[in-house]
């Protein structure tokens, strides 16, 4: 009988391991019944087997095979990464929203004073401005100045314009424009002040002046009113408020010259220079010099305490010195003493000294003080009036003038009884 066609094994086609197989002693029991019913007639032909269908196949000779779909597996994936990047930028968007937040806070408050040490570091800077509340994160204000590419190198020094809450661009902006100059020191010079209280006066004021320099400097200046010969500023160190750079604290010629050619300029405003042509036309009978009549300024500026007796006190001195009286000041003893207490003692009245106007005739020989622009006017237009005398009689400090010994007492005596003095 010819050999049958060997049949496919399906497992082989798909790579699988078979079931197990039936005892063999089945097997022969089966075939040998199978023999025993036909002996001699050859088996059909074998249908070729299928895989799908009701083909015969028993499906208990088959195992389940996995194509290795993941498409639910996929899904949950899918939905996995989309919520992450949902957080993702929902993370991202609040950053946004708070760096944002950061730079530019909104609505800057109260200027701030903000100074920059020398040698600060970005960082120094950051937190000076965090401290000061000028900018909200010195962190942030670091990454900004990094991405925007922005010199940091900021000068040290004093800065304004700076406000709480700023925006850190205005921030920049104002870094970048530089510290504002140096502001100047206030120096005030009160009118009527001695050379040697001025002296004082700087010294306290500026304590890194040298002294010895202070009084090089003083002895070395000289105005063009001054005396040939003279080297006493007495009178030149113009009263007034001035502004001292900070570079010129220290420096003391620097500070006189700015005294004394406040001194010129005030000297050319009211015509000193020309006092003695001034005072004939004025009705002054005695020659006076410029430098006279800024001694006279002196003496008003020491007497006057209302402005409207600072004419009338310089008629009082140029009548006098006319007819060759003793003017009779006891502010130029009080000069002479460099002490301002009193009342004076009759022994003091008596210091022999050309200052002491009780004592000596005339003009004392330098300027008592450093008079205003006011006195200067007052010695160069005097008043029309043929007093002689005055003395305090009100409580505002004004004074009673008259043209004799017999009026002059009866003043006194009234002041003295209502205690004015």
């Amino acid at each position: 009988m010819p050999d049958q066609p060997q049949q496919p094994d399906p497992f082989e086609i798909l790579g699988l391991d078979p079931e197990p197989t039936a005892p063999a002693g089945a097997r022969s029991e089966a075939a040998g019944s199978s023999a025993e019913a036909a002996p001699e007639r050859a088996p059909a032909p074998a249908p070729a087997p299928a895989i799908d269908g009701d083909d015969g196949w028993d499906d208990a000779d088959f195992v389940e095979v996995r194509t290795g779909s993941t498409r639910g597996g996929g899904r949950r994936w899918g939905l996995a990464l989309l919520g992450l990047l949902v957080v993702l930028v929902l993370v991202i968007g609040a950053g946004v929203v708070w760096a944002r937040s950061q730079i530019d806070p909104g609505n800057p408050g109260e200027v701030v004073a903000f100074t920059i040490p020398a040698g600060s570091t970005t960082s120094d800077i950051a937190s000076s401005l965090a401290d000061k509340k000028i900018i909200t994160n010195p962190t942030v204000f670091e990454w900004y100045l990094r991405l925007n590419r922005i010199d940091a190198n900021f000068q040290a020094g004093d800065y304004d314009g700076l406000r709480v809450s700023s925006s850190m661009g205005d921030v920049v902006d104002v870094l970048k424009a530089g510290p504002v100059p140096p502001k100047p020191v206030s120096f005030l010079v009160r009118e009527g002040l001695w050379e040697s209280e001025t002296r004082q006066l700087i010294l306290d004021k500026f304590p890194g002046m040298d002294p010895a320099a202070l009084d090089a400097a003083l002895a070395g200046t000289h105005p063009s009113l001054q005396p040939a010969g003279s080297n006493d500023l007495e009178g030149f160190l113009f009263p007034a408020t001035y502004q001292v750079p900070p570079d010129k604290t220290s420096d003391p010629q620097a500070l006189v010259d700015q005294m004394v050619k406040a001194f010129d300029a005030t000297s050319a405003t009211t015509g000193l220079p020309d006092a003695t042509a001034t005072l004939k036309g004025e009705g002054v009978k005695t020659t006076i010099t410029p430098y006279q009549a800024l001694i006279v300024a002196s003496m008003i500026e020491a007497e006057a305490k209302v402005p409207s007796d600072r004419p009338k006190i310089a008629r009082v001195i140029y009548n006098r010195l006319a007819m060759g009286m003793s003017l009779g000041f006891d502010t130029t003893v009080v000069y002479a003493l460099q002490d301002r207490k009193a009342p004076l003692t009759q022994a003091q009245l008596d210091l022999d000294s050309p200052f002491n106007t009780r004592k000596f005739t005339g003009l004392p020989p330098t300027p008592i003080n450093s008079p205003g622009q006011a006195s200067i006017e007052a010695a160069l237009h005097p008043a029309t009036g043929d007093w002689l005398y005055f003395v305090l009689c009100q409580e505002d400090g004004s004074q009673c003038f008259s043209t004799n010994q017999s009026d002059f007492n009866r003043d006194v005596a009234d002041a003295k009884a209502r205690g004015i003095f």
